[in-house]
């Protein structure tokens, strides 16, 4: 009986990196109410589903107070050295290398997203006309803009669904947005490998030149 359920529980593992995991993101803003839910779900038993409503946390946000001090009355003198200057240009030679990699292991990651669906659809208005059309036109460039920058990096499996309606009888702001996408769960993880293996190889460049620095 061990020996049997140790062959399923292997042959379920063998499988996973094979099998779809589909994600469904949904947000709903109306005036002041707003409301992200994501969908995830995997084979047709396994689904999971939570809700954030963000006025709450746009309202704990707004709560938060912060007080900043200064010193008065005293000339702080700070000196650069041609070791701060090497410091600097590695930490910025460190930076780039890190978004080019990074870059090219989520691009690689997204050519394997299929997305299945793509909706979104707004309505603005400001109480002034001309004002009404112009955000209307800028909200049509970033919808455009993103569509084809989904288009350009992931599978799109279906025409995408955008549309902008101006409210020109007053101040009104509500827009409905809805990506699915779908992809296996073994190039996620061979992505967060990639990720993982990357990030502790920068690290150990960033102890090895801090270890330069100080013997210098």
């Amino acid at each position: 009986m061990i020996f049997v359920i140790a062959i399923i529980f292997i042959t379920f593992l063998a499988i996973i990196p094979f099998l779809y995991v589909r994600i469904t993101i949904q947000f709903q803003h109306t005036q002041d109410d707003d409301q992200l839910t994501i969908h995830i779900r995997l084979l047709r038993f396994l689904r999971y589903r939570f809700t954030i409503p963000l006025i709450e946390i746009s309202k704990k946000e707004a709560g938060l107070v912060t007080e900043e001090k200064t010193n008065m009355g005293k000339d702080e003198k700070t000196t650069f050295t041609v070791a701060d200057a090497r410091q600097r240009l590695a930490q910025i030679k460190q930076w780039v290398n890190d978004i080019v990699h990074l870059h090219t292991i989520i691009k690689k990651f997204l050519q394997n997203v299929s997305v299945l669906q793509f909706q979104w659809h707004t309505q603005i208005g400001v109480g002034d006309a001309a004002k009404t059309a112009m955000l209307v036109g800028i909200g049509w460039s970033v919808k455009y803009y993103m569509v084809a920058i989904i288009s350009k990096y992931m599978n799109v499996c279906s025409a995408p669904s955008i549309f902008i309606a101006p409210f020109f009888q007053g101040a009104l702001s509500r827009t409905s947005f809805t990506c699915m996408i779908r992809f296996r769960i073994g190039y996620a993880i061979l992505a967060g490998l990639k990720i993982v293996k990357h990030w502790k190889k920068g690290a150990k460049v960033a102890r090895r030149n801090e270890n330069e620095w100080t013997s210098d």
